[in-house]
């Protein structure tokens, strides 16, 4: 996928404060019962999920702060550990304190992507483990946190409720490292909605993936269940 243009980043910065509305408006009325409940993802309750997304509006802050000084921003100084830490010390707490740091750090994000100029959009960089990636893809990550950890939050948002525009630049998106994701000897030709086949990785076995475009997302962002689907690596 190819680095967003101004056109993009602009209507990817929409995306998430739309996405943002809606979550939280989707949580009003959260109790301290649902907020201690699992999520689906395994070990980690609703309160981490709501926490990881108020802790990863803060990292994106500081990136996005960084480059404006120009610097390479880096969103977790700690690393995976202390990143795990915040969440679960946070997680436990009550639904409204849950609410309420995660409408702060979206306020402040918000705020953030609106004072990120063109320059820095053009030329900021970004860390994520060893590899340097351009800011300008910033806002599309965040629309992806949001959008992938509401379903994970198993309080009715699912993946046929994803924006249209959030599911084909997702996947476009995700696409790009499918190769590397298959398993040993997989080729996938790849058929979305009705268009026109992709042959993705080399393998002498090919197994054919014919999905609406949403199924096919939710593969690869690791969150289906079918298991006629070949099973991918880490994305």
């Amino acid at each position: 996928m190819s680095t967003p243009g101004p056109a993009d980043i602009a209507a990817d910065v929409a995306g998430v404060r739309d996405a943002h509305a809606a979550l939280v408006s989707s949580l009003v009325g959260l109790d301290d019962a649902t907020a201690r409940a699992p999520s689906r993802l395994a070990g980690w309750s609703v309160g981490h999920v709501l926490t990881h997304l108020a802790r990863n509006a803060e990292s994106f802050v500081r990136v996005l702060s960084d480059a404006a000084g120009g610097r390479v921003g880096v969103q977790y100084p700690g690393g995976q550990a202390s990143r795990d830490a915040d969440i679960e010390a946070g997680s436990t707490r009550s639904a409204s304190e849950l609410l309420d740091d995660l409408s702060a750090t979206d306020a402040d994000l918000e705020a953030a992507l609106d004072g990120t100029s063109e320059e820095i959009w053009a030329t900021g960089r970004a860390r994520r483990g060893e590899l340097e990636t351009p800011v300008a893809f910033l806002p599309l990550r965040r629309l992806q946190e949001v959008e992938i950890h509401r379903v994970d939050l198993g309080l009715g948002y699912e993946p046929e409720d994803w924006p249209d525009r959030f599911v084909a630049r997702e996947t476009a998106l995700v696409l790009g490292g499918l190769a590397h994701r298959l398993p040993p000897g997989v080729a996938v030709e790849l058929v979305v909605d009705a268009g026109p086949p992709a042959l993705y990785g080399d393998g002498s076995e090919t197994v054919r993936v014919a999905r609406p475009a949403r199924e096919v997302l939710e593969w690869l962002v690791g969150r289906s269940s079918d298991p006629a689907l070949p099973v991918l690596g880490p994305w």
